[in-house]
């Protein structure tokens, strides 16, 4: 069995270069002005330890003491993570090289470890891209958004674009002491079958139908000395044993489990997100040499591409989805912050995250896993990238990086290879990436590329929000929203918040896009911070849930599902979230919780002046309202009613109320247009439309609208 040897822990480190990649794909080196070296706690990205906005090599290093090795056991020093390029060195010797950021990876030490005292030495280059002719059109660096993007520090700026750098040992780091063969690496795939059975008695009969899960296992062993061996797989109180003969070096097994009447992973609003626990034991006679062990969830997704309707185990799903990119410093991304996270997340009604752009640490999924979020996961791919061949290699090694580090995590659906391609990489790296992903992934939806035309920002960067009537982006809606100042005092910390008016300069550094804010989302400034603040918010705010109002009564006919862009800021930025970098929620925050109910009443507001006036001379002029319900859950709700309240001035000046008889499972329906006959001496000023939706006396939808009543003047 395994031991681990924790490295963790504060570490020596001494900056050595600052590094830029040139355009044919080298690193260039700088010496001048190198800040000082020190300790720092590992894991931890280096800007959160005084390295502010290094771009550059750092050279870390550490002892630790290790017992002899037993007979028959292998050393190997594992990096949960490190970003960017990583050079190894064990007691003097080099061990190995790796790049990327977000991939565990490994090398044995079997032979260089020393009994006693070890001397390790990591040189991490996280260099900057050259601006101009690398940056931001023909990059390098497999980063995404953690180096290239609208909402992080600098925004498109070519000379800070790059700042505040996400290098350094930011995963754990450990000695793993393991048996001379071993377990390396497990990939379980399910495919669920309908099973039937029939009994005949005399001229009865009947006749069963069910599912049943198979689940095929790929088992990467290796061994020093081969041998024949046991292999034992578990799953929940299924178990089965086979003898298998293994050679020296790596060896793939194939084996299948057969689960009658399986407890199957759903997404939270659909069912349970039931996970079973799959184990697989490599055995001499009966000696446990190796164990493979995680949580495991039975499932099948599909996604149409043509329609964009999702199915989970054969069941529609509308995914009420959102973009997330939790923070630019992995190493900060706590349990305790995935849990808050996810709790806001659900509380919004939140089914569906895309992972925007970026790999997340394997505890984020873990816990999509446990609370049955899906997952639309991107490659870190971002716009521009180099027509170098060498790139495409590394982009074609790093995407099977990805796969294969994932691929057990039942809430991942989709995979997806870059976001907004450019011209030449549309053309020809995606189309590669798109057949690597598909050969390495049969079972998932892969998609080459999340296209311009998919991301629908009416409202914002050109039109007005009311364009979203015509559904921009359909059927697969993976972007849409606008932006939205988070609170003053938050403001107030930023360049150029901290006076009144704001420098314009410092908060676009913090990605405020003045442009789109004034002249084309027409908000206006106020005589204040706070009221600005409050301006911007209420714009976005209207805008999502107009947007989300209008998809979602087209749910199946056009649209499949959507993600709003974004939930929560990565740094202390204005940005299209709905959530600070605090985790501070937003007016949109709350737009959002109300327009993503399962279960959503809505109204047909056309206009948002009323003129209080007569029909025909003699009485109040009515007032119109289209009534209707999506229902996400599948089950049909029968014998309910609705309420329509007018409020004004925190006083209700009118009511009326209907019967929706029945409302279709996971579907869509339309009430005759309710009259509201007004009052003679309804009050001039704004007014609020409450609506009501009641299953046996109790509330299951609530919704609002804000109108203002009119009159001419005299």
């Amino acid at each position: 069995m395994n031991r681990r040897i924790d490295l963790n822990g504060i570490w020596t480190f001494q900056p050595i270069a600052r590094t830029v990649v040139q355009a044919d794909g080298s690193v260039r080196s700088f010496v001048k002005d190198i800040p000082s070296g020190g300790q720092m706690p590992i894991p931890s990205n280096w800007q959160l330890q005084g390295l502010e906005s290094f771009n550059g090599r750092v050279r870390f290093s550490r002892s630790f003491v290790c017992d002899p090795l037993p007979l028959g056991q292998r050393a190997f020093l594992v990096f949960r993570g490190v970003d960017y390029f990583a050079e190894v060195t064990l007691n003097g010797r080099f061990i190995g090289r790796h790049e990327g950021y977000f991939q565990p990876f490994e090398f044995e030490v079997t032979h260089v470890l020393r009994e006693g005292e070890n001397q390790l030495q990591v040189d991490v280059d996280c260099p900057a891209e050259e601006p101009g002719t690398v940056w931001p059109d023909h990059k390098w660096l497999i980063k995404g958004i953690l180096s290239h993007w609208d909402a992080r520090p600098g925004s498109w700026d070519l000379q800070r674009g790059q700042e505040k750098n996400s290098g350094g040992i930011w995963g754990d780091v450990y000695l793993d002491i393991r048996s001379h063969t071993f377990v390396r690496h497990v990939k379980a795939t399910t495919a669920l079958v309908p099973q039937k059975a029939s009994t005949d008695m005399f001229v009865m009969s009947s006749r069963a139908e069910g599912v049943q899960a198979i689940v095929r296992l790929d088992i990467e062993v290796d061994s020093w000395q081969g041998g024949t061996f046991a292999l034992h797989v578990e799953l929940g109180n299924i178990a089965k044993t086979s003898m298998v003969d293994l050679p020296s070096g790596r060896s793939q097994v194939t084996t299948t489990l057969s689960v009658p009447d399986p407890s199957l992973w759903w997404p939270w609003d659909l069912g349970t997100p039931y996970l079973y626990t799959l184990t697989v034991r490599l055995m001499e006679q009966d000696r446990i040499l190796s164990e493979w062990q995680r949580p495991y969830g039975l499932r099948e997704l599909a996604l149409d591409h043509h329609t964009g309707e999702w199915r989970v185990n054969g069941k529609r799903f509308f995914v009420r989805g959102t973009n997330v990119v939790p923070t630019l410093w992995l190493s900060e991304y706590t349990p305790e912050r995935i849990a808050r996270d996810i709790a806001l997340l659900k509380a919004a009604h939140v089914n569906g995250v895309r992972v925007c752009v970026h790999i997340n640490r394997e505890e984020f999924y873990d816990a999509c896993d446990r609370e049955g979020i899906i997952v639309w996961q991107d490659f870190p791919l971002q716009w521009g990238y180099t027509e170098d061949p060498r790139f495409m290699d590394e982009a074609v090694r790093q995407v099977r990086d990805m796969i294969r580090h994932l691929y057990n995590h039942p809430c991942i659906a989709v995979w997806c290879l870059q976001n907004e391609s450019s011209f030449h990489n549309k053309m020809i790296l995606n189309p590669v990436l798109a057949l690597v992903a598909q050969a390495e992934d049969a079972s998932r939806y892969v998609r080459a590329t999340s296209e311009f035309e998919e991301h629908a920002y009416p409202g914002w960067y050109y039109g007005h929000l009311r364009d979203y009537l015509t559904l921009p982006g359909a059927p697969i809606v993976t972007e849409f929203g606008a932006q939205a100042l988070p609170a003053a005092t938050e403001v107030r910390e930023m360049e150029g918040g901290d006076q009144w008016p704001p420098n314009w300069d410092g908060l676009a550094y913090h990605d405020f896009q003045y442009d789109q804010t004034f002249h084309v989302a027409g908000i206006q400034m106020g005589d204040s911070l706070e009221a600005f603040v409050g301006h911007s918010q209420q714009y976005q705010a209207e805008l999502l849930k107009f947007a989300i109002e209008q998809y979602r009564q087209h749910k199946y006919e056009r649209v499949g599902g959507i993600f709003q862009f974004m939930f929560m800021d990565c740094w202390p930025s204005i940005t299209w979230s709905v959530v600070s970098y605090y985790r501070v929620p937003k007016k949109g925050y709350y737009a959002l919780q109300k327009a993503y109910q399962p279960i959503l009443i809505g109204a047909d507001i056309q206009r948002e002046k009323v003129l209080v006036g007569t029909d025909r001379g003699a009485h109040p002029r009515p007032l119109w309202l289209p009534l209707w319900i999506v229902n996400d859950r599948h089950e049909c709700l029968e014998a309910c009613t609705y309420e329509v309240r007018l409020v004004a001035d925190n006083q209700e000046v009118c009511r009326v109320t209907g019967l929706a008889d029945t409302i279709p499972a996971d579907g869509f329906i339309r009430l005759p247009p309710v009259r509201i006959n007004v009052p003679e001496n309804m009050p001039l000023g704004p007014c609020s439309v409450e609506l009501t939706l009641y299953r046996e006396g109790e509330v299951i939808s609530r919704n609002s609208y804000q109108i203002e009543w009119v009159g001419i003047p005299r």
